[in-house]
């Protein structure tokens, strides 16, 4: 699962939780939920702390098979 945080309009980074060796076994967020982006994160400083999720998207690799979420979220 892949989370992408929009510092602003124009910045935005990502973080990988969970690996296909290694899944996240957790349950997915919702919509408007806040989580918390861990001060140990490989982020920008700005972007660790309290976010917002404002959609979930979903990807599709054919070739694999494979379907995984996007966590979409703003810094709260």
């Amino acid at each position: 699962m892949k989370i992408t945080i929009h510092i602003s309009a124009k910045r935005a980074c990502e973080v990988q939780v969970g690996t296909t060796h290694h899944p996240y076994a957790g349950p997915l967020p919702k919509v408007g939920q806040t989580i918390v982006i861990p001060e140990d994160a490989n982020v920008e400083e700005e972007a660790k702390g309290k976010a917002t999720i404002t959609k979930i998207l979903w990807h599709y690799n054919p070739a694999s098979s494979a379907l995984w979420p996007e966590i979409v979220c703003k810094i709260a």
